[in-house]
């Protein structure tokens, strides 16, 4: 007899079985986990990747440091947590976060707390390979986990379309080509220094995706610059130099820049030295990408 055959009693007796088991698995299957609405983010990308996707923090790292190096705003009603190398653990807990984003090289001792307190994302910003990848992975790692993984997407098509826009600006500008250098402070008030970008940092890809060439072609760096002195530029001089930073840093540039050795530089006679506002951040996630990429181009044409 087939077991299903119709009109058979085991069919009968089968079916309400058959009904309560599949109401059953629907009751007990595991709910897809909520979005996370209380977020604490320890370090300043994260932050500002948050922002892009309509998230507000209940909490951050240097929150001081962030408006004044970061372009893009933060709203009021956010707590500081301390320092982004040591974040009070008691300030997070009193948050009761449901989650904490922090890269992975700052997790250290911490993380074991913080697991403790909320489910943890690590992000990775600074791999061996290509940092501008690193940013768009994390970006995509902190938009899925918040529950926003197309918002995340369109925030990346639009980044990408404004990159496309101002390369076809600067090539009207003829600009097209053009070997650019980045620089920010990297010395003391005493012994002033620059830390030109190196070719694995995200700043050089977005130079790079302006149809620009990031002139400054030291071995990839773990942070994506290497510190030089004013003899540096020499091997870059004909080209142009971008400057970045707040005005702290004016003094220490203000020195850098009267040296003898600078001002024979062939980029400082024929001009071609900008300076861009001082929270142009270039550690940052996609909005501070076209921050920078605006900015640039503003500067060069």
């Amino acid at each position: 007899m087939i077991p299903f055959e119709r009109g058979s009693r085991m069919t009968r007796r089968l079916l309400p079985v058959l009904l309560l088991s599949a109401i059953a698995a629907v009751l007990v299957a595991p709910a897809a986990q909520a979005a996370p609405k209380r977020v604490v983010a320890l370090e300043w990308d994260a932050i500002e990747n948050l922002r892009a996707l309509g998230v507000k923090p209940v909490g951050g790292a240097d929150l001081r440091g962030y408006r004044q190096y970061v372009s893009v705003g933060l709203p009021g009603g956010v707590t500081d947590v301390g320092t982004r190398q040591e974040p009070s653990i008691e300030r997070i807990a009193k948050l009761k976060p449901d989650l904490i984003i922090i890269p992975s090289y700052r997790g250290g001792r911490n993380l074991k707390s913080l697991r403790k307190i909320a489910r943890v994302l690590e992000t990775n910003p600074y791999p061996n390979g290509a940092h501008f990848s690193a940013m768009v992975r994390d970006f995509r790692a902190i938009a899925k986990a918040v529950g926003k993984p197309k918002g995340g997407e369109a925030v990346l098509r639009r980044m990408s379309a404004k990159f496309s826009a101002l390369r076809k600006r600067l090539a009207r500008a003829n600009r097209d080509g053009a070997r650019v250098t980045i620089a920010t402070p990297g010395g003391t008030a005493s012994s002033p220094a620059l830390r030109l970008f190196t070719r694995n940092s995200a700043a050089a890809e977005v130079v790079n995706r302006l149809g620009l060439r990031s002139a400054w072609r030291a071995s990839n760096a773990r942070f994506g610059f290497t510190t030089t002195g004013v003899e540096a530029l020499r091997q870059v001089q004909s080209g142009w130099l971008a400057f970045v930073y707040p005005s702290p840093f004016a003094g220490q540039i203000k020195r850098f820049t009267a040296q003898n050795a600078y001002k024979r530089l062939e980029m400082v006679k024929r001009n071609r030295v900008r300076k861009l506002r001082g929270n142009t951040w270039l550690f940052g996630g996609p909005l501070s990408a076209r921050v920078f990429a605006e900015r640039l181009t503003a500067a060069m044409t």
